[in-house]
């Protein structure tokens, strides 16, 4: 069968199968064959590289990427089409309601908008549609801006009759503001970089992030034209508009945790520096109190609703400072990342401990919704710098695994193992929030953010467990974070649809799980193959263990998924540790995603003979999984083996 155009750009990754000795073997116990990169590096079954190729093969055989598609968005999820010269809009009435709904649940951080402003435009837009008249200066940006608010508060409409027609006019409205910006003239406005970076936003929501990537750089670039990172020189009272200027510094910290976000999820190099950077943080004040003159005193003693974007700002400077020292090119010694590490961690805890009586509140149901979005938004995201901050060391784990110990590595196991510790808990604080959202029917597709820290999450989850594993050292505690994975698996599998963000994570969360599942069914073996032959089966073993007749079920589930024929769900296969019958809810199950079976599947089948933790240690970093994961797309040739200098080996 000729190759589909859907899977020509990654024919190049696989030669042909290894011959020799290995062709002898039986087809289930068949070596991965022989691999290369982009460039041609040979990538041998063992190398952590191989691990990412064979992710990368499987999502390219489960999603389409059409090689038609714009350079600029290659790799990302469709959108529906529409005729942005014919657009129907919302009565005034319905309007209104969006302009609502978005700013009291859409974006509850990142609020780069005033409200007062929007609904006086939203009113002269309304009034002048009864009469004809030319656009003016400016006027194509603000018209942009409605549309880029109608679609965002479309997505998150609360009892919807039809999510595909929400989806499909929030499209059109999208698209009706590209028109509108692709016509705009004059120098650069505060509201052409608002406008710019709501497209952003929304681009994520529909799983877009090249497509955002590519007009993120622009929009950051025309934020820094017109001065938006640096802070503002002290004019005459008089001759400032605080209603633009409180815009400016909210559009820039948007802008900047943006940056931060998607410097980490597809592991590039950020626009923003912060060493050029003198930005003030926006007042912690109500949008009606922000008037074109002055900043009016609070009229209630309650917490003002920017104060959560004011420290989601903050959060995300201390995001910078981790992104620039664990995850830069250049490297250092693991003692001077784990002085990093001691450092920001503390920062960490200081911002939180400024938060606590509302991040740590008992019951927030009580709240209003947009106060509840915030502390949703605010324990993911710290959370989420936590993992950021702490995963370097799981890796840095498996690498003292590989070698001989010595002195100067018992000295930095401990503070590794603790940092380890701290990655974990907040993993399971994320699996766990993600759960509630999911049982609460409060998960919405257009939640990138949300997928995208429990995938986080749920990765360091079972890297822990192959790790674990690996040492032959697997606790409860460790079953506990391996199930905890498992839970937040099927939660984003819940989510969206197979070319949406959720299905793909869902679909690398797979193949680790595999790979966990092999870590399993490896480790029992060797118990089973270390105990004396005249030694009696008590029934049960020590926890990490398996009974004999589950370590048979364990066989039989690495069997199913070489061949796609999976156990009854009778079975009570859910109670033993990488079940491969996973429940979703309704949803396609990963296992149906029609990867390949028979000859095929022995190309991109699991490492058979490989212990998972040799090429998971050979992961240099996270950010290439992350980006592999987020776009289906990866260039690994910078991931091959070359000389550490002296002095950076531990």
């Amino acid at each position: 069968m000729p190759a589909s155009p859907d899977t020509e750009v990654i024919e190049g990754h696989s030669s042909s199968r290894a011959d020799g000795d290995a062709s002898n073997l039986p087809s289930r116990d068949s070596p991965e064959p022989h691999q290369t990169d982009m460039e041609g590096h040979y990538v041998g079954p063992s190398s952590g590289v191989s691990f990412l190729l064979r992710i990368q093969k499987r999502l390219h055989e489960s999603i389409a990427f059409p090689l038609n598609t714009p350079i600029f968005s290659f790799g990302d999820a469709p959108l529906p089409k529409s005729d942005p010269s014919f657009l129907l809009l919302p009565s005034k009435d319905e309007a209104k309601e969006l302009v609502n709904r978005y700013f009291d649940f859409a974006f509850p951080t990142h609020r780069f908008l005033h409200q007062q402003q929007v609904e006086s435009w939203l009113e002269e837009f309304y009034n002048r549609l009864r009469v004809p008249h030319s656009l003016g200066p400016g006027d194509r940006e603000i018209r942009a801006l409605l549309l880029m608010v109608f679609a965002q508060a479309s997505q998150y409409q609360p009892e919807s009759s039809s999510n595909l027609e929400d989806s499909h006019m929030s499209a059109v409205y999208f698209g009706a503001s590209e028109h509108h910006l692709a016509a705009e003239t004059g120098p650069v406005r505060v509201t052409s970089v608002q406008a710019r970076l709501a497209q952003c936003f929304y681009l994520l929501s529909q799983s877009r992030i090249n497509h955002c990537w590519s007009l993120f750089g622009t929009t950051a670039r025309l934020a820094i034209a017109i001065g938006l990172h640096r802070k503002r020189r002290r004019e005459h009272p008089n001759t400032v508009n605080l209603i633009e200027q409180e815009c400016s510094k909210r559009v820039f910290w948007c802008a900047y945790s943006l940056d931060n976000y998607l410097s980490a999820a597809l592991g590039r190099p950020r626009i923003f520096h912060d060493d050029e950077i003198d930005q003030e943080y926006p007042e912690v004040a109500e949008d009606r109190q922000i008037t074109l003159t002055s900043i009016l005193p609070p009229t209630s003693s309650c917490q003002s609703i920017m104060l959560a974007p004011v420290y989601h700002a903050k959060l995300s400077k201390i995001i910078s400072g981790v992104l620039h020292d664990l995850y830069g090119i250049q490297r250092s010694s693991m003692t001077v990342q784990a002085s990093a590490a001691a450092k920001y961690g503390a920062e960490m805890a200081r911002w939180r401990k400024e938060l606590t009586d509302f991040l740590d509140l008992p019951n927030v149901n009580i709240m209003k919704v947009t106060y509840q979005r915030q502390y949703t938004v605010l324990n993911l995201a710290f959370y989420h710098a936590q993992i950021l901050l702490y995963r370097p060391f799981l890796l840095k784990g498996f690498t003292l695994l590989t070698k001989q110990p010595s002195r100067r590595n018992d000295k930095l196991q401990g503070t590794i193992d603790q940092n380890i510790k701290c990655c974990l808990e907040a993993a399971m604080k994320v699996v766990s929030i993600v759960h509630d959202l999911s049982a609460a029917g409060r998960m919405y597709r257009a939640f990138w953010f949300t997928h995208y820290y429990a995938f986080s999450a749920v990765v360091v989850l079972y890297v822990h467990y192959i790790r674990g594993r690996s040492r032959q050292s697997t606790t409860d505690l460790d079953l506990a974070y391996y199930m905890a994975g498992k839970q937040g698996q099927d939660d984003l599998a819940s989510c969206g649809s197979q070319s949406s963000f959720s299905q793909r994570y869902v679909m690398v969360l797979e193949e680790l799980r595999k790979e966990a599942h092999k870590a399993t069914i490896r480790g029992n073996q060797e118990s089973i193959d270390q105990q004396p032959t005249n030694r009696p089966d008590p029934g049960a073993t020590e926890s990490g263990t398996s009974r004999p007749e589950e370590l048979d079920q364990l066989r039989i589930m690495a069997d199913s998924q070489r061949t796609g024929v999976y156990p009854a769900a009778g079975d009570r296969l859910d109670d033993i540790p990488g079940s491969a019958q996973v429940s979703y809810r309704g949803v396609q199950p990963v296992g149906s995603f029609q990867f390949p079976s028979g000859p095929q599947e022995s190309e991109v089948g699991s490492l058979q003979g490989i212990s998972p933790e040799s090429y998971i240690a050979d992961l240099a970093s996270w950010g290439e999984f992350d980006s592999l994961a987020a776009t289906g797309l990866g260039d690994f040739g910078n991931l091959f083996p070359f000389d550490v200098p002296p002095g950076l080996e531990g």
